[in-house]
Parts: structure tokens; sequence; C-alpha cells
């Protein structure tokens, strides 16, 4: 004989496989990756979860705001002279994917700004990944790129 309980029980066990088994969320057509990293026009609305704008609060100190003359990788044309580019810091919790500690580390590294973080060459990128322990994060997240859309956005 069934008690009460474990006719309600098979009746809720029941109704919980019926509404699994009919999900009440279509699931979405897969979106091929040419189509995921192609560049966005301005007048598209941005993607779902897609990198927002994070403004800086005032209550964080003055020296962030700073800016820092590091030297650029690049040189001048024919001179081979390093050109000395004034580079501002910038707020890298905007590239998707990348934690606080690992841009605390960054930054202890000289990187502060988004131009920085998309110019890394490949070497640079394993040095950090191999020291960071984030195997193929660079490119598993897009950083590089994402650092480089961020820049033009800000910059255009």
């Amino acid at each position: 004989m069934r008690t009460k309980f474990q006719k309600l029980s098979q009746e809720h066990d029941a109704a919980i496989s019926a509404a699994l088994a009919s999900p009440v969320v279509a699931t979405p057509d897969a979106v091929p990756a040419d189509v995921i990293i192609r560049p966005r026009a301005a007048h598209e609305p941005l993607p779902v979860g897609a990198v927002t704008r994070i403004e800086r609060s005032s209550a964080l100190g003055s020296s962030q705001n700073s800016p820092a003359t590091v030297v650029a990788d690049t040189t001048l044309e024919g001179s081979g002279v390093p050109v000395e580019v004034e580079i501002v810091p910038e707020n890298l919790s905007q590239i998707k994917g990348l934690d606080p500690i690992s841009i605390m580390r960054l930054n202890d590294r000289g990187i502060i700004a988004f131009t920085q973080v998309a110019k890394l060459t490949d070497s640079e990128v394993a040095e950090i990944e191999k020291e960071f322990d984030l195997p193929g994060c660079f490119n598993r997240y897009s950083w590089r790129y994402q650092a480089q859309q961020l820049h033009l956005e800000k910059n255009t």
C-alpha cells in the first residue's frame, strides 16, 4: 500500500520529467565563428552579453588617471629610434574573460592600455600565459582582438 507522500512524490517526478522533455525556450541555431568575430557596425545594437563600457568612478585614486610615458614598440620609419608615446591607463576589465587578478598582473608587467594588449606578439602571449598559468586564454577569449576593438571604439 502506497502512502499519500509516495503518490505525490511520483506525480511530482512525472511532472518534472514532462517539463524537462519539452523545454520552454527553443534551442538557438548555431552561429558560424566568422559571424561572431566580425566587426560590428556603429548602428548595430550590441549583442546580449557583449562587452559594455564601465565608467571609472571618482572613488578611484588619482594615480590611475595620470598618464604614463611608455616607450612604444614601434620605431620611426628608417631611423631605428623608438618613439615615446604617452599611454593613459585604461580599464582592462572591459576585455571579456580577463579576470581582476590577471589585470593586476598585466599592470605589474607595465601593460595598462588596450593598445599594449593588442600589440602583444605570439611569443609574449605564450610567456604571459605560462607565467599566469592560463594556457590558451588569449586565443580562446580573443583578448588581443577585443583590446583592438575597444581601442578603435574609444578613438573613433
